[in-house]
């Protein structure tokens, strides 16, 4: 989304509905979560959609049209869930989970694997869903003429509306909105499954993490600079940091304020000339300051033309 030159604040709340979906299909309609997927899936790409056609067709900027859905989302998860987490791991008869219930354990529950005894103790979903996202949206954006456009787009909002012959500035900004919430769609279930519940809060805070993944990773808040695999990289460095805070009993208040001046450094370092301005104006402000003291110390303890000290007074 940023490298259209737009932000997406509402990925967490359309996370958090969609994993409220996912969990309430499991529980009440007891659907498999082979069709409980593509249902979240649907349902983030048409709050993307919604945002898309917001910030197109009403012209409202990014910004405000995803405050307001972040807003809106959040009410709808908690409406449908009366503000009550609901559990994926059900109880049948026999007092084991139902099946269904085994089955989304899958999706990201720790110690359920993939492929389990064929690739010796398996492969966690929720990687090997990261992965291959990764490596299909980095040959999408570095082999496609849909790529190309989603960079024009950017560096043409980057440049100060700069005209872009052949492509349709709004279907390309619609279709990266509904990526993204397709994106928060698939990735519902699997924080449900990794909980073992809904929480009608879940994902809040996630669009501070999703910002400072990409400002990490390279891509520049203005549009039309940035890649996956930079992006890859910042989420790594975000994990690690994430789990180095939390071994050294880190408070979550204090690791906020970390996250939000590793952002700001980040983007700093992306300005060049911004820190040539800072060093420019510290050199002005104490350079000069400097030169006038040394002036007057040199000035003061110069010999007058008796051989005495100068004092500054006439004879």
């Amino acid at each position: 989304m940023i490298l259209a030159a737009g932000i997406d604040l509402s990925v967490g709340s359309m996370l958090g509905l969609s994993s409220m979906v996912a969990a309430m299909l499991l529980v009440q309609a007891d659907l498999p979560p082979v069709l409980i997927l593509p249902v979240c899936v649907v349902a983030g790409a048409v709050m993307g959609f919604c945002n898309g056609a917001g910030s197109t067709w009403l012209r409202i900027q990014p910004f405000v049209m995803t405050l307001a859905t972040l807003s809106v989302f959040r009410g709808l998860d908690r409406q449908i869930s009366n503000n009550v987490s609901v559990g994926t791991q059900i109880v049948g008869p026999t007092g084991k989970l139902s099946a269904h219930s085994d089955q989304f354990q899958l999706f990201g529950t720790p110690g359920h694997n993939l492929f389990s005894g064929i690739l010796g103790a398996g492969v966690y979903y929720p990687v090997l869903a990261f992965v291959i996202t990764c490596v299909v949206f980095q040959l999408i954006l570095s082999k496609t003429t849909f790529g190309r456009h989603i960079y024009a787009v950017g560096r043409r909002e980057r440049d100060s509306g700069r005209l872009l012959s052949g492509i349709n500035v709004n279907r390309v900004k619609i279709a990266v909105f509904t990526i993204c919430g397709l994106l928060a769609g698939f990735a519902g279930p699997i924080d449900a499954a990794y909980s073992a519940s809904a929480d009608p809060l879940a994902g809040g805070g996630y669009e501070l993490d999703v910002i400072a993944a990409v400002v990490i990773g390279g891509a520049a808040l203005a549009g039309g600079r940035g890649s996956i695999i930079g992006t890859f990289v910042g989420v790594l460095i975000l994990t690690l940091l994430d789990n180095v805070l939390g071994l050294n009993a880190v408070s979550d208040n204090l690791q906020l304020i970390i996250k939000g001046l590793i952002v700001v450094v980040a983007v700093v370092l992306q300005r060049p000339d911004l820190i040539t301005s800072f060093a420019g104006f510290i050199r002005r402000t104490f350079g000069r300051g400097g030169g006038d003291l040394a002036t007057a110390a040199v000035s003061t303890a110069a010999p007058g033309p008796s051989g005495g000290k100068n004092t500054g007074r006439k004879s």
